[in-house]
């Protein structure tokens, strides 16, 4: 009986040997034939808002006096980049006061963009300037300087003064933001004249 526990004990020890070397070796297959692929890694930043304002109207003073009344339904402003801006993405309405004058101007757009640093607007989507004296500018993009105080845009643009003389300008203009001079590129228009009034 001995030789037959000894031949058992032999063969459980043979039993087990491979059995334990196959598992091993299905595990190692399982773990290292399948390879899983990574997603790329995007390299755009992302970058948030540092502060949101919700339905803001923010009056702007200078030595006491109203110099500007923005209002927006949304505005981001993104502090924390290397060029500050200020996003608009809902619109805004903003009313400017020049010095000396008791009424506005305004300026409209559907989407816009103010560089903090540069002190540039850039208006998209119905863009309308109203001066004080009420002449009107209209476009679907318009960039506003406002430290130099001019205007300008490559797209079409339309002049309309107060007293309904209107000017159209295929491919833009440059103005001054009170709209007192301009310069046209490629345009048309028509001007309205008394009866009585001599060429």
């Amino acid at each position: 009986m001995d030789k037959q526990k000894l031949y058992k004990k032999a063969n459980e020890k043979v039993l087990i040997k491979p059995t334990l070397v196959f598992g091993l070796i299905s595990v190692f297959v399982l773990l290292f034939s399948c390879k899983k692929e990574l997603p790329p890694i995007s390299k755009k930043k992302v970058e948030f808002p540092t502060r949101t304002l919700i339905n803001a109207n923010i009056i702007n003073k200078d030595s006491g006096r109203i110099s500007g009344n923005l209002r927006s339904p949304l505005i981001e402003e993104y502090t924390t980049v290397d060029s500050p801006y200020t996003i608009f993405r809902k619109g805004l309405n903003l009313d400017f006061y020049q010095k000396g004058s008791v009424k506005p101007g305004y300026f409209q757009a559907d989407w816009a963009k103010l560089s903090d640093v540069t002190g540039l607007y850039e208006g998209r989507g119905n863009v309308i300037i109203v001066n004080e004296k009420g002449d009107s500018l209209k476009s679907e993009q318009l960039f506003w300087n406002k430290k130099n105080k001019t205007v300008y845009t490559s797209k079409e643009v339309y002049l309309i003064s107060k007293e309904g003389d209107s000017l159209t300008a295929k491919n833009g203009l440059q103005a001054t933001d009170d709209l007192e001079t301009y310069t046209l590129f490629n345009n048309q228009g028509f001007k309205y004249v008394d009866d009585n009034q001599k060429f």
